[in-house]
């Protein structure tokens, strides 16, 4: 890993995914190829919304892995990642929408149970 001796390895966020499949799929040629890596969701997890399958998720890797790891996954060099992201001026545009609609179906059964009981 190349960290000294009684220090632990710092992880850092590789890239993002809009959901857990994708996310999956990438942790998973990460680890065939020896690049220990982790697939988090962003947006809470099972307990709170019952099923991260749709929910955003970020691969953390270990800072000594990001270049190996950004040519595996055939991701854009850091930097150029950075400015297409400061062009754009959102890193997530889908994500405030997403939001949106998971609290208008939070609502919606929320109004049903409350009529139910």
């Amino acid at each position: 890993m190349g960290s000294r001796r009684g220090s632990r390895p710092k992880q850092v966020h590789l890239t993002g995914f809009d959901n857990e499949p994708m996310a999956r799929l990438a942790e998973q040629r990460l680890w065939e190829q020896g690049i220990p890596c982790l697939a988090r969701s962003l947006s809470g997890g099972p307990g709170l919304w019952g099923s991260t399958f749709n929910l955003p998720h970020e691969i953390l890797v270990f800072e000594d892995d990001v270049m190996r790891a950004r040519d595996l996954l055939e991701l854009p060099p850091l930097e150029i990642a950075e400015r297409q992201l400061g062009e754009t001026g959102a890193a997530k545009p889908g994500l405030d929408r997403q939001l949106l609609i998971t609290g208008a179906v939070i609502a919606f059964v929320v109004v049903v149970l409350i009529l139910l009981i």
